[in-house]
């Protein structure tokens, strides 16, 4: 079965490196992005040396924004040739309007443009399997993991490890990495068809007040990527090697409901959080709204999927079948589970959300959609 992964809300998976002023610049509503490679050799021969281009290219402080110009800038200071305007490699929507100069956390590109890696789709079925397997196995085997780990001082294992691979009374953990059945689950890098992309200022909201984020770079929404299939090759004469509990999930109508049924309790713990935790100057009205069209549209065949960046402590580790499954002992053991661990004065965590576009018109990030495509 084939399928297309579509963008329901601004998604960004960062891809480690950040875009400087100088590799963009801003022309009508658009936001122009350069390869650094094209804007250096795009530099003047005589100009190699000017003062303003070297202070921007020494500095790292994001901060220093009399050193943060934009491309334009030096093509009207006669610095760079104003031939390269016309080598730039993406262009997005600019919703951020004056960007000061800023650095734009960048999405992933490749020369074709935007995409989703394999890997990050596989990490929220990994996610989503491991949940359903929690919820499964109850409260008492979380709790026991949860005692194992935190009692050996120093360690490095998480739930995944203690679930995933053997635990030997005298050697703890024995992490094999090969022995990992997740091994038999495949997912490969996903073109973007359209190659729609925005910047967008981030915003935390914390509750209490409002904090600026980074300024991204983002996959649109009614973007789609190319189809892809889900690519279980799992070894017969080996299965009994691994977690075969976890082998069983390797199947795409199990892997939908996995799938289906962790992102209904995501969007269920965010309406909660949302509809609890209201400030006046940002309008919960209508990422409540948000979130409801979200929970209406997810179902076994099409489930929506959450990725990449602002998706939040819940959806990365077990922090939310721990709160389905008891709630007093997740206020009681959130700090310790959580580490780094940050909370509110209810223990509720992440206290913070993050969001785009202003308080009054709020998008929430990273909402995705999988549907099957007919060959």
């Amino acid at each position: 079965m084939a399928y297309i992964l579509k963008i329901l809300s601004p998604t960004h998976i960062h891809s480690g490196e950040v875009i400087r002023a100088m590799n963009y610049m801003i022309k009508d509503d658009k936001v122009l992005i350069f390869d650094e490679l094209d804007v250096i050799s795009s530099v003047k021969y005589n100009e190699l040396l000017n003062d303003d281009l070297l202070r921007n290219f020494a500095t790292s402080d994001s901060k220093r924004k009399e050193y943060n110009k934009t491309l334009d800038y030096y093509i009207n200071k006669n610095i760079v040739e104003d031939s390269v305007v016309e080598k730039y490699k993406l262009v997005a929507d600019n919703y951020v309007g004056n960007l000061s100069g800023q650095e734009i956390y960048g999405t992933m590109v490749n020369i074709l443009g935007s995409y989703i890696p394999g890997s990050t789709i596989k990490g929220v079925i990994r996610t989503a399997i491991i949940y359903d397997y929690l919820l499964n196995k109850g409260i008492d085997y979380i709790k026991e993991a949860v005692n194992y780990l935190y009692s050996k001082e120093g360690s490095c294992y998480t739930i995944d490890d203690y679930i995933l691979y053997e635990v030997q009374e005298n050697y703890g953990i024995n992490k094999d990495i090969q022995r990992d059945p997740f091994k038999f689950l495949g997912v490969k890098d996903m073109n973007m068809t359209q190659n729609r992309l925005g910047i967008y200022q981030e915003t935390i909201y914390n509750i209490d007040n409002f904090i600026p984020g980074n300024v991204i770079e983002a996959i649109e929404p009614g973007d789609y990527t190319e189809e892809f299939d889900f690519e279980i090759r799992v070894n017969e004469k080996v299965s009994h090697r691994f977690n075969e509990d976890i082998i069983r999930y390797f199947e795409e109508k199990e892997l939908l409901r996995v799938l289906y049924q962790y992102s209904k309790d995501i969007i269920q713990d965010e309406l909660e959080y949302f509809k609890q935790n209201k400030h006046p100057a940002f309008n919960s009205k209508e990422a409540i709204e948000i979130l409801e069209e979200l929970d209406s549209i997810n179902n076994l065949d099409k489930p929506v999927l959450r990725i990449g960046k602002g998706k939040g402590y819940k959806s990365n580790t077990i922090a939310l079948a721990i709160k389905k499954l008891d709630r007093d002992y997740y206020v009681r053991e959130i700090k310790n589970i959580a580490i780094p661990y940050k909370y509110n004065k209810n223990y509720e965590f992440p206290k913070t959300r993050k969001f785009v576009n202003s308080a009054v018109s709020p998008k929430l990030l990273g909402f995705t959609i999988l549907e099957k495509v007919d060959r």
